[in-house]
């Protein structure tokens, strides 16, 4: 959502019918999950709905200032810009890390299954995945690239009917369809509107009376003396 708005108010990203239907539908789909579930629709959610929209905006224009980046290198491995994002990350969050360490240490570090589960998440749903993301930015795009966060939502619902027993609604498969259909929206490709070469065109007019029509490989009969 925040890819199609961005990328059409900074980017020059160009904005189809198709586009802002699926933005609202896309839209409608969060909206509908985010007030279904035993979760209380208050002034706090509503903060941290805000709050969600604020970092998919950061989202979005990272998306447009990476692919731009990229394309002003000449064409970047995405491995590597992945590790250089990460890189990074880690550099911002270190100082945090030891500040908390030191003023409030952890009571402990936990065993083998929660390093094991860090492990995870930090090797395959975030390097690899920034691998992924930034090869599909190359490649296809910010704005279908960044289409992929409107299905956290229905995965989120997923993950939480099969691990935390949470209760399954009809408004969840609803807000499920909605989603779906916003993707593809954003996703399908415009009709592509070719226009006749000049040379068809050219070919296409009337030849005048009296005069032969010459093949493409004819030539201008010579003048003898």
């Amino acid at each position: 959502m925040m890819g199609v708005i961005i990328g059409a108010l900074f980017f020059a990203e160009t904005l189809t019918a198709a586009k802002l239907t699926g933005v609202l539908f896309g839209l409608s789909g969060v909206a509908l999950l985010t007030r279904t579930g035993p979760v209380a629709f208050d002034a706090h959610l509503l903060i941290g709905a805000l709050a969600c929209l604020g970092a998919t905006a950061c989202y979005g224009f990272g998306g447009f200032l990476t692919r731009r980046w990229i394309n002003q290198h000449g064409g970047l491995s995405s491995e590597l810009v992945a590790f250089g994002s990460q890189a990074g990350a880690v550099l911002c969050l270190l100082p945090l890390f030891a500040f908390s360490v030191l003023t409030a240490p952890p009571a402990s570090w936990g065993g083998g299954s929660v390093w094991l589960s860090l492990a995870g998440l930090g090797i395959v749903c975030t390097a690899f995945a920034y691998i992924l993301y930034f090869r599909l930015l190359a490649d296809i795009g910010p704005v279908r690239t960044l289409t992929v966060t409107f299905i956290i939502p229905p995965f989120g619902v997923l993950w939480g009917v099969m691990f935390l027993g949470e209760r399954l609604d009809w408004a969840y498969a609803y807000g499920g369809a909605l989603i779906a259909a916003a993707l593809w929206l954003v996703l399908k490709q415009a009709p592509a509107t070719v226009a006749a070469p000049a040379a068809d065109a050219a070919s296409d007019a009337p030849v005048q009376a009296g005069t032969p029509a010459r093949g493409p490989s004819q030539s201008a009969p010579c003048q003898s003396d």
